[in-house]
């Protein structure tokens, strides 16, 4: 490999980053393939951006919340208030389904991921090693879930 395939196969790789965390899975599968990426290859680079994605957030929630004192108060207000039973109820039937939840909150292809998974994770109360861990095994499933999915449509139209 000379400097300039490299030079471009980094510069696609790096765009692709940019769609997975611009528009999730949703967008950048289909990126990918238009970018003649492997579905292997999309599935790998999705999982590390959700993996790096998942220490970031889990790390700035956890920072934002405990240095910003605007961001305190609310807090306080929202565990403090009548609709904060509303929360707590759900809260109670979520924890039942204990570490299942997350890792299904972070496994939906549409409307979950590392995200979604991260501001959970901090709202149960897990601690930041274990929810990384079961949010990383979600995004892997979510990823396998579209990998699979776009492995049909593309048998489909061939």
């Amino acid at each position: 490999m000379n400097f300039n395939t490299i030079l471009k196969e980094s510069m696609k790789i790096i765009s692709f980053m940019g769609v997975q965390y611009a528009f999730g899975k949703k967008g950048s599968y289909p990126y990918g393939l238009l970018l003649k990426f492997s579905l292997l290859k999309i599935s790998v680079i999705v999982v590390i951006c959700d993996m790096l994605q998942t220490l970031f957030l889990l790390h700035l929630i956890e920072v934002s919340f405990d240095k910003i004192n605007f961001l305190k108060k609310i807090m306080d207000k929202m565990t403090h208030s009548e609709e904060s039973e509303n929360r707590n109820k759900f809260r109670d039937k979520f924890k039942k389904w204990g570490d299942w939840g997350l890792f299904f909150v972070a496994a939906l292809p549409y409307a979950g991921g590392a995200i979604s998974g991260s501001i959970l994770a901090f709202s149960m109360g897990i601690e930041k090693k274990k929810a990384f861990i079961i949010i990383t095994l979600g995004c892997i499933l979510g990823a396998l879930i579209f990998y699979l999915s776009f492995t049909g449509i593309l048998t489909i139209f061939k």
